[in-house]
């Protein structure tokens, strides 16, 4: 599993190195989609679903991102960006197309479809952290105001 981490980190480094991250957070990026694929591949081990797995390696993507955000006085999108990568349903995708080329029009749309849901949910994994720093964060204004 170590070997996975560090390609993992690999994979989110080069992705930086690619989209011209600053050379300050390229690092930290890398760390950052590392953390989430170990989440995500955790939770597969433990037998969750695929789905639960990538939300929940989103959020950590989506946490980690915010604070290192603060610290490093950088974008969050600069570790977002490349830090997804590894949890991109890549090979579903692959695997969609593939049937629809060989007449497998029923596996292909299974497949495409939870593509699809696997990218929405890590979609909402990363909304979900700032929507409730955000919320927090208000909630604490007001009640330090009165």
């Amino acid at each position: 599993m170590l070997i996975k981490m560090f390609l993992a980190f690999l994979t989110t480094l080069f992705t930086g190195i690619t989209l011209q991250t600053p050379k300050s957070a390229l690092v930290t990026a890398g760390l950052t989609g590392m953390l989430g694929w170990t989440v995500y591949n955790i939770l597969i081990q433990l037998k969750f679903s695929t789905l639960f797995a990538s939300v929940s390696g989103a959020i950590i993507i989506g946490g980690f991102a915010e604070i290192m955000s603060r610290i490093q006085k950088q974008p969050v999108t600069v570790y977002i960006v490349s830090g997804i990568i590894p949890l991109v349903p890549g090979i579903t995708s692959y695997d969609s197309m593939l049937d629809f080329i060989n007449s497998r029009y029923i596996e292909g749309i299974a497949l495409a479809f939870k593509a699809l849901l696997i990218a929405a949910y890590l979609a909402t994994g990363l909304a979900i952290v700032p929507i409730t720093v955000r919320f927090f964060r208000r909630r604490v204004g007001r009640f330090g105001e009165k």
